[in-house]
């Protein structure tokens, strides 16, 4: 490898994105994913009250039979509050959950409304969310093997793991509900995290063409720099949006939002320090962008 001052930064970020595709896998390991209720069953219970109590004051209230196997949390709308129950929970009515609490709150609780959700049905989603991102990821991997040369389709692949791993260790740090609500948010992530990098691979197959004699080091940096102002306007302006729906889209769309959010960050990351670097590990060279030379039939 050439001591270029980009390349010397790319292989960098390389090393530094195997230590957080480590912590990722340790977190993941050691804390563990938490289903939500939309694939574990359960009710969730939507309830209003006049009142000034915190969730750890509400929560603290919760007596028998509800204490322990309920979670309070707020809602989007002020004064308004979810409580999840599982879906053996010795009270399944709505109305009689709420009649408990206004005794355990000591004050008018009303329902809002009520969502069930039962064991097979959330089964049935789980299975369903883990076939969409399989058909997903191996659509992309079909056309990335079609539209590039197949090192180039296994770096942007490369990449699109360690975005998944660093999502799902942080979720798993965070300690976020996987719901179908993440499981949009991880689909988005697929889809997103691959558009740097097919635009550095684009770029850095034209460029291969254009400068036969030159290294794969030098012309991957010239791809990287033609491209890294639009990779920042793209991925400022996507957070941008992205971190308004993370603080004002409430409790509801927080689990969506926060692995969108690490998505795209991880994303545009790796289309530098993975999706360049590891095609070059596998041996790419401008000689795989030249036209073969057609046979000519040498007359008799």
């Amino acid at each position: 490898m050439k001591p270029y001052p980009l390349t010397r930064l790319r292989y960098a970020g390389l090393t530094l994105s195997l230590v957080m595709i480590a912590l990722s896998l340790f977190a993941v390991f050691h804390y563990g994913l938490k289903p939500g209720i939309d694939f574990t069953g359960g009710i969730i219970v939507d309830f209003s009250l006049n009142s000034l109590a915190n969730q750890t004051e509400l929560m603290s209230m919760l007596q028998a039979p509800l204490a322990g196997i309920g979670h309070i949390s707020q809602a989007s709308a002020a004064g308004v509050w979810h409580l999840t129950l599982p879906h053996n929970a010795p009270i399944t009515d709505p109305n009689a959950i709420v009649a408990l609490l206004s005794e355990q709150f000591h004050q008018p609780v009303t329902l809002v409304q009520a969502n069930i959700v039962g064991p097979q049905v959330g089964e049935e989603l789980f299975d369903q969310g883990g076939l969409a991102l399989i058909v997903s990821s191996l659509s992309i991997m079909l056309y990335l093997a079609i539209r590039f040369e197949w090192r180039l389709s296994m770096a942007a692949v490369a990449s699109l793991v360690h975005d998944s791993i660093l999502t799902l260790g942080l979720l798993a740090f965070l300690g976020v509900k996987i719901d179908l609500n993440v499981i949009a948010g991880m689909l988005a992530v697929i889809g997103y995290s691959l558009n740097d990098s097919i635009v550095i691979a684009d770029r850095l197959r034209d460029v291969l063409k254009a400068r036969p004699t030159a290294d794969v080091y030098s012309s991957t940096d010239i791809a990287v720099k033609a491209t890294f102002s639009r990779t920042l306007i793209t991925a400022g302006t996507t957070l941008f949006t992205i971190a308004c729906l993370l603080l004002l889209g409430g409790q509801a769309l927080y689990g969506f939002s926060i692995t969108l959010f690490v998505g795209v960050l991880t994303g545009t990351w790796s289309s530098v320090t993975i999706a360049s670097t590891v095609q070059e590990m596998l041996g790419l060279s401008p000689m795989h962008y030249q036209p073969k030379p057609e046979l000519v039939d040498e007359m008799p």
